[in-house]
Formats: structure tokens, C-alpha cells, sequence
């Protein structure tokens, strides 16, 4: 058994506990969050025999016996501090995107995964659908053919579902939409890529917010392969897409992999039968990182996607500030 603390009862924790829930290896011993209230609501709905706190720093102080890791569900500048801590005592950790909000605090971060041993998963999307784990095999045996230009669209209602929350707070959120949500899409393309941006032009509009609401960028990969990313945060309806154009097909899909269609020179689409999972979670975080801790399976976005997030983030505002295409600082193959 994995013996796991959820820390942060928000919103967003209800997706990670119904997830964590599922897993027969894996069990919730403690619950954290500076609101009681919404700690007690969690653990009564979930996890009855989970130990409340209202701290992470009393959890890590006094932890739950035989605790294995840490599930963190809270504001993005926080992810680096509590990464950090509960990797130096000897925890895995679990961590919402973005993994941190800098390169800097990134590159840290790599360095003490590699000092302690421990593992670190972040929950993006993409990487544990079904249909990213067929476009990854067919890419890595060369059947995809070469990537030509990649391009994605996002779009969602963020300006007014995160009024005067904390995803609007500079000081908590790192950024805003493209920080956020956009963190999906950014990884689905690094992810499906496997290879680094070397160049970003980026622009984005705040759209009266605090933070940046509606952002757009064009990317050089190390390959040559070009992409275009488009950020939308003020939308009523949500909805996303990628197409990748390779010198083979023309391939359609989108960040939750819930669609794939490839058509080929010839004008023939076809619809792959990709095989979905019947285990409890199959296509989460939360069970890959289970299956990594008891050593079953790697991790699937491990911590390089959070540093070659980072160093895409860092050069995308960069650009966006400065008004001009600002190069991506190289990110080691080794990492």
C-alpha cells in the first residue's frame, strides 16, 4: 500500500481524491489545507480514517506513520517550496502543473530529484491518455514521419471562472491563463514533440486582469519544425485542438488525446483503435505515479517536462515584455 497526503482541499482536489479514491494501491492518510473546513468536507467525503491538518509544515513535522508521498493540489509559487521539502525528508511527490514558475527554481528542483532518489510526477493531461501513448510509439518507430508544423488552440472561460481567486493572483499563480490552462497545451506539445523549442515570438492581452488572459506565440523546435500556439482565457465555450502536419499525414487530436484522426497523402482519414483501459484511474497521473513508486512503470511526465515547461514560460513573457523573438535557453538532454 502507498500511503499518500493530499495537500490542498480546493476545488481541484475533488478531481485528485476521486482519482487517488480509485486505486486499490494507493490510500489517502492525511488531508491538509489552512482551511479547516474544507479539510474536514474532504475527509468526509473521501478519506474518513485520513489524519486533518492544517499546515503542511505540522504535516511534515509530525507525519502520519509510514507516509510514502505527496499529492500537492495548491498555488503554483507554492509547488516549489513543498516539492523541495518533502523530497529532502524522503517523499515522493505528485505535483499539479506548473511543476514551478521559473526555470531557476525548475533546474533546482531536477537537481534535488536527482540528490534524493525520490520521484516526482507532475499531473499534466496528455501523457497518460491512450491516444498520446499510441502517438508516441508510432513516432518513436518512425511511422508518423517528420513533423512539419505543430499547432494548438485552447480556449475557455478563465478571465470570469477565476475572478478574484487566487489563479488571478500574480504573487500565487506565477501568470495567468497561459500559466495555467495553456500549461496543458504547452506540455501535450513538448510531450508529443520530444524534442525542445530553441526560439518563441509571443504576445498576450490581460483583457482588464491582472494577469495575462488571451496569449499567442509561434515556436522554433531544435528539429526545425515549427508550431503556433493560441491561449484563449475569455471564451464561453471551452474547447482545444492540435494538428500536427509531418511530411506523411496530417494527425488531429487534443490535449485529453479524446480524439485522434490521421489522414494520409491520399486524402484517406483513419481512426486508430486505440485501447483504453478498464483498471480504476487508467489514464491519470494517479496511477502512473502509483505504478512508478512500486517500480511497475517509469513516470510519465517526469521532472524534465517541468523544466522544459519552465524555460518555454520564461522565454514566452520574456518575448511578450520585450516585444522581440527571444531564444529558449537549452535544456540537457540529461535531465
Amino acid at each position: 500500500m502507498i500511503n499518500l497526503a493530499l495537500v490542498g482541499c480546493g476545488g481541484m482536489a475533488l478531481y485528485h481524491a476521486t482519482n487517488l479514491k480509485r486505486i486499490a494501491d494507493a490510500k489517502v492518510v492525511a488531508v491538509v489545507d489552512c482551511n479547516p473546513k474544507a479539510t474536514a468536507t474532504l475527509k468526509a467525503k473521501f478519506f474518513p480514517d485520513a489524519v486533518e491538518y492544517e499546515s503542511y509544515e505540522r504535516l511534515l513535522d509530525a507525519p502520519p506513520a509510514k507516509l510514502d508521498g505527496v499529492v500537492l493540489v495548491t498555488p503554483h509559487t507554492l509547488h516549489f517550496p513543498q516539492s523541495m521539502a518533502a523530497l529532502k525528508r524522503g517523499l515522493h511527490v505528485l505535483v499539479e502543473k506548473p511543476m514551478v514558475t521559473s526555470s531557476a527554481h525548475a533546474y533546482e528542483l531536477a537537481k534535488t530529484v536527482r540528490e534524493t532518489g525520490k520521484l516526482l510526477g507532475i499531473a499534466f493531461q496528455s501523457p497518460y491518455t491512450a491516444e498520446f501513448q499510441y502517438l508516441a510509439r508510432e513516432r518513436d518507430a518512425g511511422r508518423l514521419g517528420r513533423v512539419q508544423i505543430i499547432s494548438g488552440w485552447l480556449s475557455q472561460d478563465w478571465l470570469n471562472l477565476t475572478k478574484g481567486l487566487w489563479r488571478q493572483d500574480i504573487s500565487l499563480s506565477g501568470g495567468g491563463m497561459m500559466y495555467d490552462s495553456g500549461a496543458h497545451l504547452l506540455n501535450a506539445f513538448m510531450w508529443l514533440m520530444n524534442d525542445p523549442v530553441t526560439e518563441v515570438a509571443c504576445f498576450y492581452d490581460k483583457a482588464g486582469s491582472p494577469v495575462d488572459i488571451n496569449g499567442a506565440a509561434i515556436v522554433r523546435f531544435q528539429n526545425g519544425a515549427l508550431g503556433s500556439i493560441c491561449i484563449g482565457g475569455n471564451s464561453p465555450p471551452f474547447r482545444t485542438e492540435i494538428q500536427i502536419q509531418t511530411d506523411k499525414m496530417l494527425i488531429v487530436t487534443d490535449q485529453y488525446g479524446g480524439k485522434l484522426e490521421l489522414t494520409g497523402k491520399e486524402g484517406r482519414r483513419i481512426y486508430p483503435h486505440v485501447e483504453h483501459s478498464d483498471e480504476p484511474s487508467a489514464g491519470t497521473a494517479h496511477l502512473n505515479f502509483i505504478k512508478a513508486i512500486r517500480g511497475e512503470e517509469p513516470l510519465r511526465a517526469p521532472v524534465r517536462y517541468g523544466v522544459l515547461l519552465s524555460a518555454l514560460m520564461d522565454a514566452m513573457y520574456e518575448s511578450a515584455h520585450e516585444g522581440k523573438p527571444v531564444k529558449v535557453t537549452p535544456v540537457p538532454d540529461v535531465l
